[in-house]
């Protein structure tokens, strides 16, 4: 063979190797890269915690969504993010190039599937459990049996004096909160936990705190204080808080009873607005109308308003008070114009 046949058949062979090259090239920047009409139909995957790379592949490949398994693990080690898929739930178009999955992977642009369960201010800790339960975040009854103090929860300062087996109503603040299908019951009381210590701290000066812990009161622990701010709570609209908790500071400072109709209806579980005679005889622990001072505990969690209230009572000589039909609150002195009251509004 000549030097010119020899120039040719390797010209040609490099030619070959060049259009092979080529081809191959193309081949693979088709399977990763290029994406055809959007069929407007979108899968959910999910990478479950702890999953290989490999397992996720196999799961792409069966779903039709990666078309060469090999060709993709491949790109994600020569890319180095074979080691990087961040676990969760993706929705992700059927027609998406395996490129741009693998980036969503990496980055976990998972679908936020927390769900908004609002509690509102002055809910009990039975009433949290139900809506709980309602919206498929944790079993009532594993909430409710995670929502006593123990070790579980000793790591928060404002918990500090509360015995175990301590049901933590009156903790649990307030807010509407974000969260996941399933949740563990613990995880959850320390979700609201923790709202409750931020709110407080960013709400409440210290020297509110020191007023209210001054060893002067007849009661003065956070938990006491709660107790009052959720009677506060049930008993008043917001404007009212402070004229209402004033009443109840006089009460507590002259030894009377409170005589809460709230009290009553948590004792009983009864939502009640006006307990019956039979109720208020009722010898329940947390009966104000049969037992002085503040009943054992908090009858629901109540918002930061009424805590409030209850650090910084307003002062004044009323010692009822009754609500219009408008809720507006009607304050008397003596139980001769609070039976006025009640005959003129009520009756």
């Amino acid at each position: 063979m000549d030097s010119r046949t020899i120039r040719f058949f390797i010209g040609g062979l490099t030619a070959l190797l060049v259009l092979a090259g080529a081809g191959v090239s193309f081949w693979t920047y088709s399977i990763l890269f290029l994406e055809t009409p959007d069929s407007g139909y979108e899968y959910t995957i999910e990478v479950a915690p702890g999953s290989s790379f490999r397992q996720v592949s196999a799961m792409l490949a069966d779903e039709g969504l990666v078309s060469n398994e090999l060709v993709f693990r491949l790109y994600a080690r020569l890319r180095g993010l074979d080691s990087g898929i961040r676990a969760g739930v993706y929705r992700v178009d059927e027609n998406s190039s395996p490129a741009v999955l693998l980036d969503a992977l990496v980055q976990g642009r998972t679908i936020d599937q927390s769900i908004t369960v609002p509690v509102p201010e002055g809910w009990s800790i039975a009433r949290i459990a139900e809506r709980l339960d309602a919206r498929g975040i944790v079993a009532e009854d594993e909430f409710l049996s995670h929502a006593y103090m123990s070790d579980a929860y000793r790591d928060f300062p404002l918990l500090a004096g509360v015995e175990d087996g301590t049901l933590l109503e009156g903790f649990l603040f307030p807010e509407t909160y974000r969260l996941e299908q399933d949740s563990r019951p613990e995880f959850v009381v320390r979700v609201m936990l923790t709202q409750f210590h931020r709110a407080f701290e960013r709400s409440i000066p210290q020297e509110l705190r020191d007023e209210w812990a001054d060893p002067s009161r007849t009661h003065n622990s956070l938990r006491e204080l709660l107790t009052l701010a959720s009677i506060v709570e049930a008993e008043s609209p917001v404007d009212d808080m402070p004229l209402v908790a004033g009443v109840f500071a006089n009460r507590i400072r002259d030894g009377w009873r409170l005589e809460s109709d709230a009290t009553v209806n948590y004792a009983l579980g009864t939502k009640n607005l006006r307990p019956t005679f039979a109720d208020v005889l009722t010898p329940h622990p947390f009966n104000t109308y049969r037992f002085p001072g503040l009943p054992p505990g908090p009858i629901n969690n109540p918002g930061m308003n009424a805590i409030l209230a209850s650090i910084s009572p307003m002062e004044h000589d009323y010692f009822f008070f009754l609500h219009k039909p408008n809720l507006e609150t009607v304050p008397s002195r003596t139980y001769q114009d609070h039976l006025a009251a009640i005959a003129r509004y009520l009756d």
